[in-house]
């Protein structure tokens, strides 16, 4: 029997620095309310750092978005393959262009798996 490889899961705030400007808020603004550290922000808006569980429901409450508006869920191979999972109804986002390239990444993630994840209570 073969090996399965090892598998991390990455919960990057992809759209992080989009939320905060739609909330008016700067890097130093959104860190004082987090009390956190100010380079702790720009950490996470370049997918540097992954917000852990606390982190993220602190980030959705304070910005009044959901998780898939907010978040991506990566999962991470051994060679560094990357596989970027949605929603199966995609959430609303914040822009066209954002919706544009959320269908464009359920097509692409469809046609490679037909791995999803869907959100708690969404039928299909």
């Amino acid at each position: 029997m073969a090996s399965a490889a090892a598998v991390d899961i990455r919960i990057r705030a992809t759209h992080l620095a989009e939320w905060r400007r739609a909330q008016r808020l700067t890097q130093r603004e959104l860190a004082r309310r987090l009390d956190v550290s100010q380079n702790y922000i720009p950490a996470m808006e370049g997918a540097s750092r992954d917000p852990g569980p606390e982190m993220r429901a602190r980030l959705m409450a304070i910005l009044g978005v959901g998780f898939f508006d907010l978040f991506e869920v990566i999962l991470v191979g051994v060679a560094d393959d990357e596989l970027h999972l949605v929603p199966a109804a995609a959430t609303p986002v914040a822009s066209a262009g954002m919706q544009t390239a959320v269908r464009g990444m359920q097509t692409a993630n469809q046609s490679e798996t037909d791995a999803s994840i869907k959100p708690r209570g969404a039928s299909g």
